[in-house]
């Protein structure tokens, strides 16, 4: 279940952050790509999976991520990192990948991007407590 959060800058946070599974992790992106489709800037800010298929799992999703249209994609922790060359190697895309090893840069880039108009979507992570940066992103603003 994705949790919808208005900030009060304008920026739409969709909390996916305990999903791990690469079906729901798919399903979130479907519901960002809905969002590009209004008219929103889009990010995705993405940990690693849990799931013996790992590698193509990642893979898979790296490259969806483009065929979608997600303007940003953050990719955050060593484990998670395919994710990130996936999209790169998908061609249509020049820098909006990012590949992050610590929690505190994915926010950075969220405050860099963040802003009326931009829904950001956070994924789980196996080995990254992206749960935690949810909150923090939340909690600045409460």
């Amino acid at each position: 279940m994705i949790e919808s959060i208005l900030l009060p800058d304008g920026t739409i946070l969709l909390d996916g952050s305990r999903a791990i599974s690469a079906d729901a992790v798919r399903d979130a992106q479907t519901q960002l790509a809905e969002a590009r489709q209004a008219g929103h800037v889009t990010v995705h800010i993405a940990g690693s999976l849990a799931g013996e298929d790992l590698r193509e799992d990642l893979d898979s999703l790296g490259r969806r991520t483009v065929r979608l249209n997600i303007n940003h994609l953050i990719v955050v922790g060593d484990d998670a990192r395919i994710l990130h060359l996936a999209a790169e190697h998908e061609g249509s895309w020049d820098g909006e990948s990012l590949h992050v090893s610590e929690v505190s840069r994915a926010y950075d880039e969220f405050q860099r991007l963040r802003g009326d108009a931009v829904v950001v979507l956070v994924t789980g992570s196996m080995s990254e407590p992206l749960a935690e940066l949810v909150e923090r992103m939340k909690g600045e603003d409460a």
